[in-house]
């Protein structure tokens, strides 16, 4: 007689599955909205640079001349650098945590990307509010995420290899 692992619902991710398109549809529609909005504000904020290129007659690869085109060339290339980060957030907190709640901190998190870059293009000091705004979006994205992937890959109960790795333990009463 093989052990079983229990059935965990509580960390479970089959809410996520359309039961009429089958087990290999992810029902993530809302989860795919976030970084296809984020693609125009990616366009965005290249043409700005582009712009800022054209006006203060800098030439490509140059990412250094004017101030004001420094400035927008940095607010562009900080915000290319927190995509990953904030990709991976999104969709973690969205499959292991609740995909509205996690859709709806993407949205925010993209204004206050916008509002950073704004604010960063204007002036240097401009970006602090939008950047403290942002951090915090992230690290609540994270806190949506970490504890719920931990226990998907650490309780027996929702881990088939965890349970073999437990079983011992079980057996000795530790568990």
């Amino acid at each position: 007689m093989g052990y079983e692992p229990r059935q965990c619902q509580l960390f479970s991710c089959n809410h996520l599955f359309d039961p009429r398109l089958g087990k290999a549809w992810l029902n993530t529609a809302l989860l795919d909205c976030c970084p296809s909005v984020f693609f125009p504000f990616t366009a965005y904020f290249a043409l700005q640079v582009i712009h800022a290129r054209w006006q203060y007659r800098i030439s490509p690869p140059r990412t250094t001349g004017h101030p004001e085109f420094e400035l927008v060339f940095r607010a562009q290339v900080n915000c290319s650098e927190y995509f990953p980060i904030f990709t991976w957030l999104l969709w973690v907190a969205g499959l292991f945590f609740h995909q509205a709640v996690a859709a709806a901190c993407g949205l925010l998190c993209l204004y206050t990307h916008l509002r950073y870059f704004q604010g960063y293009a204007a002036a240097a000091q401009g970006r602090l509010d939008s950047l403290y705004a942002s951090a915090r979006v992230l690290g609540l994205l994270l806190g949506l995420a970490v504890p719920r992937l931990l226990a998907h890959f650490l309780l027996p109960c929702c881990s088939p290899w965890m349970a073999v790795l437990v079983r011992p333990l079980q057996h000795l009463g530790a568990w």
